[in-house]
Order: C-alpha cells, then structure tokens, then sequence
C-alpha cells in the first residue's frame, strides 16, 4: 500500500504471511511494516521504518510479537512474549514489564475471526484486547462495521465495507478502512492528534517507488507566537497563558516551583511561569555523586552508551579531572557547542552515532550530551517541551542535570548571565516531560506530548529578558 500524508506519498506499508514449523510445531507469522520518508523543519528528509512480526500458533492464539523501530542508524528492538497467563516484554535479555492477564489477546483487530464467525454485517460492534508497545500493556479496540460504501480507489469504483477502529491508547489513534469480503484492506485512514496517514492498495513497484515531493511533519505541530522575541537565548522569566487543552492535563505537567510553576488555574486556561536557574559553582556537589535515589540517571541506556570506550575517553578528556559537578558539567555543555554540526536530517540517533559523526538537531544534542555527562558520573536525563526559536514555538529536547538539585542545562542553545557569567536555559522551555532515554523513550515521549501536540496553544502574557 502506498502511504501519504496530506496527498505526499511519503512512503509505504506491506503485510506478509509466512507458515514455518517452531519446535516440529506448526505457526503462522505475520510481518507488518511501515517505512516513511519524512523531513523535520526544512531538512533533507529522513527514513523512519517500523516491522512487526507476530507469530500464532496453528489455533492461531498468539505467541509471541516483536518491534523493531528504526531511525537513522539505530534499532530499537521490543519483544513481547504471550506466556499461559503472563505477558512479558523485554529488550534483548532484559525484563521491561511482566503482567498477569485473563482476557483474550490480539496483535491487531481479528478482522479474520470476525468474518469467519459472524460475518460482516452493519452496525455490529466489537470490543478488543490489542497488545500495546507503546505503553507495555492490553488497551481497548473498538471495531464496528459502518455499512457498504463504494469508493473510487487509483480511479476505479469499488463497492466495499466501510470499518472504523478507534484505540485507547497514549495519543488515541482512530482508523477508517475499506475492506472487501474476505478482509484485505484497499484503503485506511489513519487520524492522531496531530497528523494524518492515508494508505492505498497498489501494485508493489508504484507502492515503493519514491515522490519528488517531500513532506515536513514538523510543520503541523508548530505554535505561532503572539510575540517576537529578539535574542530570546537572553529570557530569562516568561509568563504564559496556556489553552486548547484540559487544564486537568496542565497539572499533569513537570512542575517544580523553581523553573516551572502554576500561578492561576482558570476553566479553560492556566497561567504559568517559567524562570531560568542561575546556578553557582559553590552551590555543586561534587563528584563522584552518591545519591542511592538519582543512581538511575547514572546508567547506560538502549540511546545513551555511556559506557562506550569512546564516550567514557571523550568525556574523561572534557573534564580533565574536574571534581565540581557545575563545571564538569558546563565543560561538557561548551564541548557540544563546539564541536556539534546543527542539521535536521537525522532521525533520532544514539550516543554512539552522533559521537562518530559529530551532527544533528536537539535529540542528538541530547543523547550525547546526557551520555558523556553520565560517563562522567554526572547524573543525567531529557526534558521534551517546546522553546521559542524565530517567532514559533517547536516540539524540542534538552539535557537536564543534578549537580545539588536539576538543573537544564541546553547544550544546543547555551545562553551565558550577564551578571554572574553562569550557563543558564532560557526561559522560553516549557517542559511537558522528561526521559531515561532508555528503551521506554517512544512511549516517555508520547505521554509528553499526549493530548498536547497539535492542540495545545499558547500566549506570552509578559516576560523579562536579561538585557
């Protein structure tokens, strides 16, 4: 099928089923993928592929499924595994998350089990247990059979059944597709919160050949600002009137009281602050940090190899023996500045990657910088938001680290007090999340920006800039 956004072919999508005998027992394996290319705020576009491979049993009860997502040169790979009456999710050898269940469990919507039992028929209704990689749990499908419809698919009118599935999951996905008798799929539909997916079936070469024109999926989830900043690295305090979204959700935020915090809750809207932290040398701890609590952000992760030979060499270097958590910290910081290349046509690269080819745009910025800062023994994590760059606010990603308390500290977007000449972030970072950047970082990133992307909006109420 070819896949398109906004009438852009962007890329496509392919079901295979496969027989295969497993332990002289006979399985069925259904391969799922989807590959795009995509570009982000004017870069060169980037590939971004998702496979799934779900194996049955000859009953056809599902036995096992896995994930893998690629983004520039890096896999990450999930699997889940559908014991008896336990599931359990895993990255390589390591458990994620095992939990009991009762219900009966899908990979997809049993579109099959549907005709075969029941047949389709209009305004029938179905509810599912689906396997959620996404969350690591069992979320609800709704399925329902809208009626027949005909549809002009690649200029041919067809008479086929109009289905409709809508998915509980993190960012709630609703899907219309259009079905023949015996369940292949000729078109869906695909909405979110904040981008559209249109799928059609067509013949393999037309499906994966490539469009002269190119799709910027940033462009969709841009916040035009009611005010121009200038040398907005130099504000330091901003009040915002935050809307579009449930204020239930506005609590939900990272508030802390020192960088972020709520002044007024209204219905509809909320008033928050952000201020930059101006933090001192002396205040730091000093390294190695001990903390039993904050160990965590110390650990190499699926994107940040901290304990890379060559990160462990670069960040050594950086340092050069320095004990004040602050200033190893900034070292490292002034060292992205330097020696990073800022481009936007890289998809979301581990520490490794970026260290050999030294480019990219805020997540790169930030896996390295949070991994040379662990290999440092500076605990470390990512804070995803959205900050102020040339009159819009842009989804984005920073480092923040613990040096006595959590400080940001944007390696991408270094701002310097006039007064005290400390490193600070400036105030035009709102934060709606934070991640290990371990294996959990897609669904960490999602809860982010669930119910946010695409909706949320946003006006500068007053602000102080550090002039």
């Amino acid at each position: 099928m070819g896949v398109y956004m906004e009438r852009i072919k962007v890329g496509y999508s392919v079901t295979q089923e496969f027989s295969l005998m497993r332990n002289g027992q006979r399985t069925r394996k259904i391969l799922d993928k989807l590959w795009m290319r995509v570009s982000r705020l004017g870069g060169n576009p980037v590939e971004l592929s998702t496979t799934q491979e779900s194996l049955y049993d000859a009953d056809g009860r599902p036995l096992e499924s896995v994930l893998r997502t690629r983004m520039s040169e890096n896999e990450t790979v999930i699997k889940a595994e559908i014991g008896q009456d336990k599931i359990i999710f895993k990255s390589g050898d390591k458990i994620i998350k095992e939990f009991a269940y009762e219900e009966e469990v899908y990979f997809g919507t049993p579109i099959e089990k549907i005709i075969e039992e029941n047949g389709l028929k209009s305004g029938h209704k179905y509810t599912f247990k689906i396997l959620d990689f996404t969350t690591y749990s069992l979320v609800n499908t709704y399925f329902e059979v809208i009626g027949r419809e005909d549809v002009l698919i690649l200029g041919k009118r067809l008479n086929l059944w109009h289905i409709r599935e809508k998915t509980d999951t993190v960012i709630p996905v609703s899907v219309d597709e259009w079905i023949d008798e015996k369940g292949n799929s000729l078109k869906s539909v695909s909405e979110t919160g904040f981008v559209n997916l249109t799928a059609i079936q067509m013949p393999k070469e037309k499906a994966q050949a490539l469009s002269e024109e190119n799709f910027d999926i940033a462009f969709s989830t841009l916040i035009k600002s009611n005010i121009i900043l200038e040398n907005p690295q130099e504000v330091q305090a901003v009040k915002f009137k935050l809307s579009g979204i449930p204020t239930e959700r506005i609590k939900d935020l990272p508030f802390d009281e020192r960088s972020q915090k709520i002044l007024e809750l209204g219905k509809d809207y909320a008033i928050i602050q952000t201020t930059s932290q101006i933090f001192k040398e002396e205040e730091a701890v000093s390294l190695p940090i001990e903390i039993d609590e904050i160990q965590s952000f110390l650990k190499p992760t699926t994107f940040c190899q901290s304990d890379d030979p060559e990160i462990k060499k670069t960040a050594e270097k950086i340092i050069d023996g320095e004990n004040n958590s602050w200033r190893a910290a900034k070292k490292i910081a002034e060292w992205m500045r330097k020696e990073m290349t800022s481009t936007y046509d890289i998809g979301f690269a581990d520490a490794r990657e970026v260290l050999r080819n030294r480019k990219g745009d805020c997540s790169e910025h930030t896996v390295l910088t949070v991994a040379l800062l662990r290999a440092a023994g500076i605990p470390a994590r990512a804070a995803v938001g959205i900050m102020y760059g040339e009159g819009i606010f842009a989804y984005h990603m920073w480092p923040e680290v613990y040096v006595g308390r959590w400080i940001s500290l944007d390696s991408k977007w270094l701002a310097i007090d006039k007064k005290t000449g400390e490193h600070y972030t400036d105030a035009t970072h709102i934060k709606l999340g934070q991640s290990l950047l371990d294996e959990n970082i897609f669904r960490e990133m999602a809860q982010a920006i669930s119910e946010i992307i695409g909706k949320l909006k946003l006006e500068i109420v007053d602000y102080y800039q550090d002039k």
